[in-house]
Formats: structure tokens, sequence, C-alpha cells
């Protein structure tokens, strides 16, 4: 019960980096809605090492990572439909300028916006799930 509330917690803060980081992702502005999005985006991602026991699929960090990806870009979809003052706006990159390398800004739809924030989120989570595993 100890590694659930714990693993929780840390999907929680993974989310809520996650959320912070893309301007794209608008939270709830009201504390209970901005907490049960964070509790349904974490829960989803709990569920993924038992679904992929359930389809008989080795876990391992590829694995754990497509499925979270796949269980958060749904979970995204349905939140911006069912959850009060979650929306998904369009974002976009500034661009950066190095002294080999520029690159130009452009603006990120919706929907990419989803597929980032989903896979920058299960990434992370995968490394802690991989280092978690590990010891």
């Amino acid at each position: 019960m100890g590694s659930y509330f714990k693993n929780l917690l840390l999907l929680l803060l993974v989310f809520y980096f996650t959320t912070t980081i893309f301007s794209g992702v608008v939270m709830p502005t009201l504390g209970v809605y901005f907490i049960a999005t964070l509790i349904v985006l974490s829960i989803g991602v709990m569920i993924t090492k038992p679904f992929l026991n359930f389809l008989t699929i080795k876990v391992n960090f590829l694995t754990y990572l497509l499925m979270s990806t796949l269980v958060t870009i749904g979970i995204t979809f349905l939140l911006k439909i069912f959850m009060t003052g979650f929306f998904i706006e369009s974002s976009e990159f500034t661009g950066a300028n190095f002294d080999f390398l520029q690159l130009n800004g452009f603006e990120i739809t919706p929907i990419f916006t989803i597929i980032l924030f989903s896979l920058i989120s299960a990434f992370i989570s995968a490394i802690f799930y991989t280092l978690d595993k590990s010891d």
C-alpha cells in the first residue's frame, strides 16, 4: 500500500511538472478540479503495468513508455471533453538560435500538444518506473 501512494505522489508531481511546461495545457483554476485532473492522469498511468500484464506483454522501459503514452493520450482527450476548466490550446515554440543551429518558431496544434504532453509525461514516468524496478 505504501508503494501505491509513493507512485501516486510521484506521478502527481510528474504531471504537475509537465502541465507547467506546456502553455497549451490549461489546467482548471479551482483547486478541487485541479487535484482531480492530476489524480485522474496519475491513476491512468498507474494502470499501465496491470494492463500490460493482462495482455501478457513483458513490462520493460519501451512497452511501459508506449502503453502509458497511449493511455495518457486517451485520458487527455477525455479530460478535454468532460473536465470543467481543462483546455488544450495551440501552443507556440518561439525558436532557438545556437551558433551552429537555428530553429525557427512554429505553432503546435492542440492534437500535437496532447501527443507531446503525453509523450514527455510517459517518458518521465517510464524512467521512474525503470529506476524503481531496478532496486
